[in-house]
């Protein structure tokens, strides 16, 4: 039956999954999140290893389709149903009866550089000046920049090391503006150790949620375009870097793209069309 007891048990079979396997507790709240809704859609009495691919594809209709999220947001809730009857109920959903759904390939948008320069000047928070500073100079994720600490900067070498997806280590450029900024909010804060942003309430580290909320707030003010996020910032480090005539194989390995083919997408976004000659006409 679903009792909380068992409900319990199998999240935690997720979870321990999830971590033989490398994958971040991020992932892993992304999973349970979609479990526990996924058995608070059913009764109580339900019992929910018997259930057939018809009946999940219910909850799917209600929660995903009749809701209109996103396909990326669904196809998360498949893969945590998917691994849920896997692991916890020995059954392989039908995949045909449950697809994956198709993500069209678009191109990333980015911040135009001027209006990048604009916020910053104009942010009087020296906290939120290094976010996005380490996003937009260093292309951090939003999580890896949440969890820099001191011990990562290496001033001298200009370079970052970064604990990515995975908790893959990484570096990545650190230029002078950054070293700068941090310096002053280091010695502001008198942090000399562990993380630059320490979370509230005796947290050791601060929420993402953190920054994409102050983020929100400055898209609203600035009037930035609807497909612009905190993430854009990253993707506008790649862009630049590649129209400054940076190496692609050295950008792969500062944003920790495992496959080359990820890194590719800002070529398209970095060639300069104006140098380019096509078609003449006369």
């Amino acid at each position: 039956m679903n009792t909380e007891k068992n409900q319990e048990i199998w999240i935690e079979k997720i979870h321990e999954n999830l971590k033989l396997r490398g994958r971040s507790e991020k992932t892993f709240e992304n999973y349970k999140s979609v479990i526990i809704r996924f058995f608070n859609y059913y009764s109580s009495d339900t019992n929910i290893s018997k259930l057939k691919e018809l009946d999940v594809i219910n909850f799917f209709n209600y929660e995903y389709i009749e809701k209109n999220k996103k396909k990326y947001t669904y196809n998360v809730g498949v893969a945590s149903i998917r691994l849920l009857y896997l692991l916890c109920f020995n059954k392989s959903l039908n995949t045909l009866l449950l697809p994956t759904a198709k993500i069209p390939k678009r191109l990333p948008t980015i911040l135009p550089k001027d209006m990048f320069i604009k916020i910053i000047n104009e942010d009087k928070n020296l906290k939120h000046k290094c976010w996005l500073i380490l996003a937009f100079c260093s292309g951090l994720r939003v999580d890896e920049v949440s969890k820099v600490k001191v011990e990562d900067i290496n001033s001298k070498e200009h370079k970052l090391k970064v604990i990515g997806k995975g908790n893959k280590e990484r570096y990545t450029i650190l230029p002078n503006i950054t070293i700068k900024l941090l310096r002053i909010y280091c010695i502001k804060n008198n942090i000399k150790s562990g993380y630059l942003f320490p979370g509230l309430k005796n947290k050791e580290v601060m929420n993402c949620k953190t920054i994409i909320n102050y983020f929100s707030v400055i898209k609203d003010s600035y009037n930035l375009n609807d497909n612009i996020s905190f993430h854009s910032l990253r993707h506008s480090f790649a862009t630049y870097y590649l129209m400054n005539g940076g190496s692609l194989l050295t950008l792969q390995s500062m944003l920790g793209h495992a496959d080359l083919n990820t890194t590719t997408i800002y070529l398209h976004l970095s060639h300069n069309f104006n140098e380019l000659e096509g078609i003449k006409y006369v």
